[in-house]
Parts: structure tokens; C-alpha cells; sequence
């Protein structure tokens, strides 16, 4: 893999030579990254990341687990329908005006792509993301369905547009960039769509979120090997 370097504002951006619209790293006074691979995330007692603010619901658990290049995380649900874990990084700092360009990026695969629920992106603090939360730019996938679809949400109010078709035990990589004026999204580096911002949520700040429901009577999991969220003052 190939990096390229840019400057965009104030701040020093590595990006993959292939998928111009994936950083790696940036660093800048008018910039803030978190990124997280999974290897030696700090846990507290119990094993839920200290990074994080983490809802589990039934007897889920969240854990580290060895991955190639890296390590992961992996949510296993409890088994009565609706249980699972939601997480929050620590500190709302992503504001979507036409101030910044943010990227959020995410490689997960989950064990059930249709008896199970998943909302990952960044959204508003919320203890019920999956139906409560209010404000955000996130990928959703409801129980019942394979169906992947990115949204855009302010007050309530969302525009969905299809994304990709999940498949059971396959990774797949969903991101988005929104450059201060129009919001593209990505399923495995293709460019897939760029939804209308009518519902951009510009006055909310927001936080990276993994939210992982199992659908039915049965323990699921959920893996995600890395995420990288990113935000440039422009």
C-alpha cells in the first residue's frame, strides 16, 4: 500500500494512493483524529473499553481479539432478541458545517447478516442509538433485512439511501467524507453515493459509535477490525 501526503487547511493529511478518500493519519492544529486498530485499546473491569461509553444489554460482551495486521473487536450478543452492546467514543467533537471535511471509515462483518441490527458512523450521544438518536451521519441495518443504508439525520428528521447488501461472515468496509459542502460514501472503496444534506446535522456534535443488536433468540457477533474517524478545519 501506497500513502500520499496532502495539506488540506492547517493540517498534514496520509491517505491511501488507491482510495484517495481514506486517510490514514492527519495531524495539524486544526485537526482531530481518533483511530483505533484494537490492539491495545485500554479496558476497564468487565472488558469494555475505557475509550468508550458502553451500553450492553443481557449478558453481551465486548472483547479484543487477534487479527491479521492488527487485532479487533468483537461483540458477542446475549441471546434473547435485542440484546447486545452499544459504544460512544468518549468527547462529541465532529461537527459537519461547511467549516470541516470529516471522514469515518469502519471494516466490521457480522455472523447473522438478517436476524440482527447495526448502526456505525458518528451520531449524537444517545443510550439508544438504534431507535433514540436524534442527530448523525451513520450506516443502519435493521433486523430482518440485509439491507445496508446510509443516513442522514438532524432533529429526528433522516434521508435513507441504499448502500450495499450485507453477507454473513464477510467483511465489508463502510465510510463516508463530507467536504464541507457534499457528503460521499464508500462500500469497500467504490464510491456508492451521495445523498442529499437537507438533514445535515450542523448543529450537533458528534462521536464515533458501534451499535450491535442481535434479532432473534441466539447469540450473534459482531468483528470489526478498525475504524478511523477525522476532522479537518478548512
Amino acid at each position: 500500500m501506497a500513502l500520499t501526503k496532502t495539506t488540506l487547511g492547517r493540517a498534514t493529511v496520509w491517505y491511501d494512493a488507491l482510495y484517495p478518500a481514506r486517510p490514514y493519519w492527519l495531524v495539524g492544529p486544526d485537526a482531530n483524529l481518533v483511530i483505533e486498530e484494537f490492539v491495545d485499546l485500554p479496558l476497564l473491569a468487565g472488558g469494555t473499553p475505557a475509550a468508550c461509553t458502553t451500553t450492553l444489554v443481557g449478558a453481551s460482551t465486548t472483547a479484543l481479539a487477534a487479527g491479521n495486521l492488527g487485532g479487533a473487536l468483537v461483540i458477542t450478543t446475549a441471546d434473547s432478541d435485542n440484546d447486545g452492546a452499544q459504544m460512544q467514543w468518549l468527547g462529541e467533537t465532529f461537527l459537519p458545517t461547511s467549516s470541516n471535511q470529516i471522514y469515518f471509515g469502519i471494516k466490521l462483518q457480522i455472523s447473522d447478516a438478517t436476524q440482527s441490527d447495526f448502526l456505525v458512523g458518528l451520531c449524537i450521544t444517545d443510550t439508544t442509538v438504534l431507535g433514540g438518536m436524534t442527530d448523525g451521519l451513520y450506516f443502519r441495518k435493521v433486523d430482518g433485512a440485509t439491507a445496508c443504508t446510509f443516513v442522514v439525520e438532524t432533529g429526528s428528521a433522516e434521508t435513507e439511501t441504499a448502500a450495499c447488501t450485507i453477507t454473513a461472515a464477510t467483511d465489508v468496509i463502510l465510510e463516508f467524507w463530507w467536504n464541507g459542502t457534499a457528503l460521499n460514501f464508500y462500500v469497500d472503496g467504490v464510491l456508492t453515493g451521495t445523498p442529499a444534506i437537507t438533514y445535515i446535522p450542523t448543529a450537533e456534535y458528534l462521536t464515533p459509535t458501534i451499535a450491535f443488536l442481535t434479532g432473534d433468540d441466539a447469540a450473534i457477533t459482531m468483528t470489526v477490525s478498525w475504524m478511523r474517524a477525522g476532522q479537518v478545519l478548512v
